[in-house]
């Protein structure tokens, strides 16, 4: 090979060479680059559902037994510690006793009747226990949706359970929810005479008058 052959020979060689600390380019039809791979990766699993968690075995063999009898309840996710049910408005009294009364279910207890208020509805959420097996614990939630200051309406359990009297009394005092059947629902926490709403709506506003602050002497 003479000189000048493979003077342009070397010369090829090193134009064909990257400069010193570059990050090689990938040929063309390689894999894609890592971040690329990365998001396509990330879109994927961003379209996929997230699979609702596991519920332990007891649990679980208490949700089947109760789907075969009521199969238009659907399980709550949110729920920890117990199994969690949703149940339509109307639906909520008939699913309740059938609650109490359901072989292997028996929920003779309802220990706390709570709601909270969403905005634009009120979840009533239902803890009931069996007290003779410990394994049955079960949460019912009930969304009642309104607008403004709607007070919404579901059917009363005080027939299921009596207990549920005052329970059901405090929720129509703060959140204004109305138990349809109640023997006596009026306020239980503010006075009868208190016309200022219901304080743990989100839309609640203070309207009394602000008053001294009084601080002790020291």
């Amino acid at each position: 090979m003479d000189e000048e052959t493979q003077g342009a020979a070397e010369g090829g060689a090193n134009a064909a060479r990257p400069p010193e600390g570059a990050r090689p380019r990938p040929a063309s039809g390689s894999a894609a680059a890592p971040g690329t791979a990365g998001a396509a990766r990330g879109g994927a699993a961003a379209a996929a559902p997230a699979a609702p968690p596991a519920l332990p075995p007891e649990l679980q063999r208490l949700f089947d037994r109760v789907k075969e009898q009521l199969p238009d309840v659907e399980r709550d996710e949110r729920v920890h510690g117990a199994l969690g049910l949703r149940v339509a408005p109307e639906r909520a009294h008939a699913v309740l006793a059938a609650l109490r009364d359901m072989d292997g279910v028996r929920c003779n207890y309802l220990s706390n009747l709570a709601a909270v208020d969403w905005k634009d509805a009120i979840e009533v959420a239902y803890h009931l226990f069996n007290l003779d097996d410990p394994s049955v614990r079960i949460v019912v939630k009930v969304r009642l949706p309104y607008q403004g200051d709607e007070e919404p309406e579901v059917d009363s359990v005080t027939d299921i359970w009596p207990t549920a009297n005052w329970h059901e009394r405090e929720a129509y005092d703060l959140l204004g929810v109305r138990f349809r059947g109640h023997p006596d629902l009026r306020r239980i926490l503010l006075p009868e005479t208190y016309q200022g709403g219901h304080p743990l709506r989100k839309s609640f506003v203070d309207r009394r008058p602000k008053r001294q602050r009084l601080v002790r002497p020291r």
